[in-house]
């Protein structure tokens, strides 16, 4: 069914491809970077991230849990960012993956700044 037009010729509502916002309503409250999440005491990711503080992380050397990867997807939905490459381990059949935190990332390094780690500038 066809729309009829006003008598003026202008349509009896205005388009609403013209009301579509494209940037943020008020782009100064926003914060400038959002930091990532610290997960909760005592759980898997907790216990993966103060390793990786401490240096590189992979499954081979990881005794807190048989999950690494796991741990570092849950550490990933909370923000943190992290460097990956692929390692060959004595006694794993194949390449393994090795895990870095990425303190570059602007939501790790705010993170780590809150809590008083050192952050490359």
């Amino acid at each position: 069914m066809k729309t009829p037009d006003l008598p003026e010729g202008k349509p009896s509502a205005p388009s609403k491809r013209h009301f579509n916002l494209t940037g943020e309503l008020f782009p100064d409250t926003l914060p400038s970077v959002i930091p990532a999440r610290w997960p909760n005491r005592g759980t898997r990711a907790d216990d993966a991230l103060q390793a990786l503080l401490q240096g590189p992380q992979n499954q081979a050397d990881y005794w807190p849990s048989w999950r690494l990867g796991a741990s570092i997807k849950s550490l990933q939905y909370l923000g943190w960012a992290f460097i990956k490459r692929d390692i060959v381990k004595p006694g794993c059949r194949g390449p393994i993956t090795e895990y870095a935190l990425d303190r570059t990332d602007p939501s790790t390094a705010v993170a780590l700044g809150t809590h008083g780690y050192e952050v490359p500038q």
